[in-house]
């Protein structure tokens, strides 16, 4: 039996040991208080000695009382019982009757709470996180009672933490007071009446970076232009050695200015981003990496058409463990 998560992110198994025989733990058992509804409940016997004419009683459990035999168990040995559950909250009465080596009557007995629940779970929708950004939307699967979300910044401090009542929602979004700082780490929970529970940790940092310069419509990166790839890998590499306990991504989108056609400029902002990928990857990259190009779709600053302008020939540099998402359709990353 898992201490941990059972089947979906958030359905929490605890174990629960109960009326120990005697003081010599000769019989005791554990359980699981939730699963799934599309798995067994299920109850664990544990032998401290030998025994004999083990007899296993649970009642108000299910739709049937319980009853297993077994005709003996060695000390240490465990027998895991099993049976279906449907959804819903139970009163379960656990009756497990043996004898010892030496004939002694033990007996382990309780009544505890089995929750039998469908599995929980939920999608954010995410913009581009900047400091004026302060909320969420999510969607989850059933209707849920409370809600909670944990806002980190970019260096470590907190921005914001709140906790909500949605009164049976799916449809939820989650506000929080922004600060001049921009939000980097975002742990959302929800839970449900049952007790059954999911939660998300959203990573998103955008790395600060010096742009290298290309040749003009060439793409392949210049060797006086590598101590900058240099110093933004470092800084990548930082992040992710700090957000080790979650799978993030680097996802590289390459911008040009308007100079040229919009087509000319998509297919050489693409080619920028992967040229910029590849070199990450050859000098100790370890995570994934996607690359796309948006031409002149994303203007940092809006121009005329056939306008040189350096602070749109620029690259974005996203840690994340969720896809980019834009407010404007700029096309899906290619996978390095």
């Amino acid at each position: 039996m898992n201490k941990g998560l059972i089947g979906c992110a958030g359905l929490c198994a605890l174990l629960m040991g109960a009326g120990l025989a005697n003081a010599q733990d000769a019989l005791k058992y554990e359980m699981l208080q939730q699963h799934l509804d599309s798995q067994p409940a299920q109850l664990r016997v544990v032998a401290g000695d030998s025994l004999k004419n083990v007899k296993i009683t649970i009642a108000d459990c299910g739709p049937q009382t319980v009853m297993r035999s077994i005709g003996s168990m060695t000390s240490g040995q465990i027998e895991t019982i099993s049976w279906k559950q449907p959804l819903g909250r139970y009163q379960c009465r656990v009756d497990i009757t043996a004898q010892t080596s030496l004939g002694s009557a033990v007996r382990a007995k309780g009544t505890h709470e089995y929750v039998s629940t469908a599995a929980l779970s939920m999608n954010i929708d995410l913009r581009a996180l900047t400091p004026d950004v302060s909320d969420v939307m999510l969607h989850t699967n059933r209707p849920v009672q409370n809600a909670s979300i944990k806002v980190t910044a970019e260096d470590g401090s907190a921005i914001d933490s709140v906790e909500t009542a949605v009164d049976n929602q799916k449809d939820i979004k989650l506000s929080w007071t922004p600060t001049n700082k921009r939000p980097a780490v975002i742990e959302i929970r929800v839970e449900d009446g049952s007790g059954a529970w999911a939660n998300s940790t959203i990573v998103y940092f955008q790395i600060p970076h010096t742009d290298i310069v290309f040749d003009t419509a060439k793409h392949a990166v210049r060797p006086d232009q590598e101590k900058y790839l240099q110093e933004s890998l470092d800084k990548i590499n930082e992040i992710i050695a700090r957000m080790s306990q979650v799978a993030v991504d680097l996802y590289i989108t390459g911008h040009t200015d308007t100079v040229g056609s919009a087509a000319a400029n998509d297919k050489l902002s693409t080619a920028r981003a992967k040229a910029i990928a590849m070199w990450f990857r050859k000098h100790g990259l370890k995570v994934p990496a996607y690359y796309r190009g948006v031409g002149e779709r994303d203007l940092a600053v809006k121009t005329e058409d056939e306008t040189p302008n350096e602070q749109n020939r620029r690259a974005v540099y996203i840690i994340s463990n969720h896809a980019p998402v834009d407010e404007s359709a700029l096309g899906a990353f290619n996978k390095l």
